[in-house]
């Protein structure tokens, strides 16, 4: 089966990787520049906190959602799970958790950082929706985390219904995965009147039954001319309905399509692949998060912690007097000692008492015992020292294990959480 989204046969939607760097590029000069027109005197270090006050938010509200939900299986609501087992199994993906719960807005979201990812299914719209049409709303949704979407969107809305900020931020980008997405539910569902029929009662509700879709369909070739119909679809993160059917619509008639229709019907697989098996009680190396997110729950507790500082730094005046490098108001020259031991100390209390500082919380990882147990104060002390002692043995080999020197001399491990959730499914 071709790569779904790389090389010449990939199905992302022209120019969304392009998109999605420009956005990345400009986020935090747009979250300043909106800052500065609430309150003047903000800076880019409160604007760094307040990101991340906002993603541990986020965070939070994204496990509520799960914890207020419902897990399908195979004896819980089997036609369900069977529909995703199947779309699963055709994006060749592992085998999501699969939740409902009650949402009157979204009727269906994919959320999470790493596998197994979970689809949430909203039980006030499932009885509105035929299975074809199910099959395009799950199927657009796995498309989602096949293409890696889902890492980045389950830290910018709770439920995936955005609101105006987060829509002028990354909209450019978020429109252009939904127009990729419909593209991957069309090919699930294989029929271009059911993914119409899925979006109109997705858009409309029960009110979807009584419109004609052909006409609904043909609605974005008939106002496409108005200037503000289109700028007006900047203000969303979704595109219009109008405007997703007749991208897909364009789609169904390329050659791109015929390709993988192809592969979709001749080399799909029977069965999803398992992430973690029955029984596994020990922490493989599979559990264990990459470089990248420890590097990133680090760069978020510095701002965090650097916040702190800024409370008892000197004036800002003085600073821009010096000539020592500067994070935030913290003069690094002068309390860089303190600052490492503060850090030191933030993460050995909050990682041995709850097993997690604000970064590892948001960038879904936890310190554990090699058997999934709490670690303990001595074994988190003894960890960060190793750390701080070897950074500059550990750090240039860190892309190349995911059990580091300081995980097996101090018996932990930092876990991504979503294989814990895994093993309780599998339990």
């Amino acid at each position: 089966m071709p790569d779904l989204f790389r090389g010449p046969f990939s199905l992302a939607y022209g120019g969304e990787r392009l998109a999605f760097y420009v956005t990345l590029i400009l986020a935090l000069p747009a979250a300043a520049a909106i800052g500065f027109f609430v309150h003047e005197e903000i800076g880019m270090s409160q604007v760094a906190l307040f990101l991340v006050v906002a993603m541990v938010y986020v965070t939070l509200g994204r496990g509520r959602l799960i914890g207020t939900s419902v897990r399908v299986h195979e004896s819980q609501n089997p036609q369900l799970f069977r529909v995703v087992k199947r779309c699963a199994a055709a994006l060749g993906l592992p085998m999501p958790l699969v939740f409902v719960r009650e949402d009157y807005n979204v009727p269906v979201l994919a959320v999470g950082l790493g596998e197994p990812y979970s689809i949430i299914i909203s039980c006030n719209w499932i009885e509105h929706f035929n299975e074809d049409e199910l099959t395009f709303m799950i199927g657009r949704e796995l498309g989602h985390i096949a293409s890696g979407h889902t890492r980045f969107t389950s830290l910018l809305s709770i439920n995936g219904n955005e609101n105006v900020i987060i829509s002028l931020v990354f909209g450019a980008w978020l429109r252009k995965t939904e127009l990729t997405c419909d593209r991957v539910g069309l090919l699930c569902c294989g029929s271009l009147d059911a993914a119409t029929r899925a979006i109109a009662v997705a858009s409309f509700h029960h009110f979807a039954r009584e419109i004609d879709h052909e006409a609904f369909a043909r609605q974005h070739q008939q106002m496409g001319v108005d200037s503000v119909f289109r700028l007006g679809e900047w203000l969303g993160a979704m595109p219009y309905a109008t405007t997703r059917v007749d991208a897909m619509r364009t789609f169904m008639q390329s050659n791109l399509y015929r390709i993988h229709e192809e592969h979709f019907v001749r080399d799909s697989a029977a069965e999803p692949a398992h992430v973690v098996a029955r029984g596994e009680s020990t922490v493989e190396p599979k559990d264990c998060a990459g470089w990248w997110r420890r590097y990133w729950a680090f760069m978020l507790d510095l701002i965090v912690v650097s916040a702190i500082f800024n409370i008892v730094s000197p004036p800002a005046e003085e600073l821009k007097r010096s000539s020592v490098y500067v994070f935030g108001h913290v003069n690094l020259a002068a309390n860089g000692g303190i600052l490492v031991m503060f850090f030191l100390a933030y993460s050995i209390v909050l990682t041995s008492l709850i097993g997690q500082t604000p970064g590892m919380l948001i960038a879904g990882l936890r310190l554990v015992r090699s058997d999934f147990g709490k670690v303990t104060f001595g074994q988190a002390f003894w960890r960060y020292t190793v750390l701080l002692l070897m950074f500059w043995y550990i750090v240039p080999l860190s892309p190349f294990s995911r059990v580091y020197v300081s995980d097996k001399w101090s018996g932990t491990r930092l876990i991504k959480t979503e294989r814990v959730l895994a093993r309780a499914a599998t339990a």
